[in-house]
């Protein structure tokens, strides 16, 4: 019995040492914008998220409809609503918040449009200015009825499509779709389409 437990102990020491010799975890702190790192397993992730934002939202913005409009309501720039991101794929990296503000920034950022707040968070200033009306005083008190409606929707919806072979190599290929729509004549402005495909190659074990 004593020689076994020192028999465990002998194999047990090395294994310990093995693990605490290991290589040591590094971080390495990058700009927001920046593409270090490249894609870890293929799936969308940030970097897709910020280049299609940005990409797509500045076509959408060479398009004509925005000074058209601004032409025809004597300068006023056009309001734009962000009516959330639909996602029409079971890959979990794809998140549609993250991508959703990324879409926001990039029209509020441009300077052409004006944007209200989006599908699902225009809920929050309803309900704080229901309670405004029963406890803020009367000089501070924001009345109802004085939102500023959106002049355009603008509707997105992720798709995936993934193939692989069995053995290691499989194409994962992304296909982003948005409108743009005029809430008062239901008319359709722009239609941008962005695909990110991906062939990842992964490398059989040997031994």
């Amino acid at each position: 019995m004593r020689f076994t437990s020192a028999l465990s102990l002998v194999l047990a020491v090395p294994a310990i040492a093995l693990v605490a010799c290991g290589q040591p975890k590094t971080v390495t702190r990058t700009g927001a914008d920046s593409a270090e790192g490249g894609d870890l397993s293929g799936y969308w992730n940030d970097i897709d998220a910020n280049l299609v934002a940005k990409e797509m939202i500045g076509d959408a913005l060479s398009n004509p409809w925005a000074s058209n409009y601004q032409q025809e309501h004597g300068g006023s720039k056009p309001v734009v609503k962000l009516m959330g991101v639909i996602k029409r794929t079971d890959d979990r990296n794809v998140n549609t918040d993250y991508f959703a503000k990324q879409l926001e920034r990039q029209l509020l950022n441009s300077g052409r449009v004006r944007v209200v707040a989006a599908w699902g968070q225009d809920n929050i200033n309803v309900v704080e200015k229901a309670r405004q009306s029963e406890h803020a005083s009367d000089d501070s008190v924001k009345s109802q009825g004085n939102e500023q409606g959106a002049d355009f929707t603008l509707q997105t919806v992720v798709n995936s499509q993934n193939e692989t072979d069995g053995e290691g190599k499989s194409v994962r290929a992304y296909l982003v779709n948005m409108e743009l729509v005029n809430v008062e004549t239901n008319e359709k402005v722009w239609i941008g389409e962005k695909m990110i495909r991906k062939v990842v190659d992964q490398a059989k074990t040997s031994w």
